[in-house]
């Protein structure tokens, strides 16, 4: 089973609407905390997006199984094909990491019965037709980790299941302290507090409190806490 991360206690009920770009951003940062492979963040980034558009649930899974996603995102997958079947294997591959490869491959075969195997939280597989209309595709479910792959039409692109493009002009409501903890995680991929990392973005320098304590050039030492502000 993957890895998992429990969430802190949750304080409320309050819920924080986040846009599309700061699920993309967060889910960025959380997946390159993890290992995952630069190349193959932003495939999988997608997939928990749609997931969370779909009402799968995908910010949560991103943080209860982030490690598991970051571990498994380069291990490849199989896949055999008999007649008009597709059978891939997953090996382990946690399933979001692995709608990108399921993707590929139904594109590269069109018109066939998909079979998937050995994807950890499998449920999570019930993304694959919230994602396949953004690459041509319509994966409809056939029973457990069967999907029927046709290429789209537009009378099914328009009257298909939700995808990211109500996160897109509305955002989506998460649970503040899931955003939060996601958001802290994703911190842990930041550089770290440095004169490299201020000179990178920009030439003030600030003490704790938000006031510009002085300018760096390019031969600067740190500076001195003890240096006064600049009012």
């Amino acid at each position: 089973m993957p890895e998992t991360t429990a969430l802190p206690e949750e304080t409320g009920p309050d819920v924080i609407n986040v846009s599309l770009r700061e699920c993309r951003l967060v889910g960025y940062r959380v997946l390159w905390h993890h290992g995952a492979p630069a190349g193959a963040i932003p495939a999988i980034v997608d997939a928990i997006v749609a997931a969370e558009a779909a009402g799968l649930e995908g910010l949560r899974a991103l943080h209860a199984d982030g490690a598991a996603i970051g571990a498994t995102a380069a291990r490849p997958v199989t896949y055999t094909r008999a007649g008009d079947e597709l059978v891939i294997d997953a090996a382990g591959k946690h399933a979001l990491a692995a709608v990108p490869d399921i993707v590929d491959l139904a594109a590269a075969l069109g018109d066939a019965a998909v079979l998937v195997t050995g994807a950890e939280r499998d449920e999570l597989l019930a993304v694959l037709p919230h994602v396949a209309p953004d690459h041509g595709l319509a994966l409809a479910p056939d029973g457990p980790g069967r999907f029927r792959c046709r290429p789209a039409t537009p009378s099914y692109e328009g009257s298909g299941p939700p995808s990211a493009a109500g996160i897109l002009h509305d955002g989506t409501d998460v649970p503040a302290h899931l955003w939060w903890a996601l958001f802290h995680l994703g911190n842990l991929a930041l550089t770290p507090d440095s004169v490299v990392s201020r000179r990178h973005t920009g030439r003030s320098v600030f003490d704790a409190q938000g006031r510009i304590v002085g300018e760096l050039g390019e031969d600067a030492q740190e500076p001195d806490a003890a240096t006064p502000a600049i009012r």
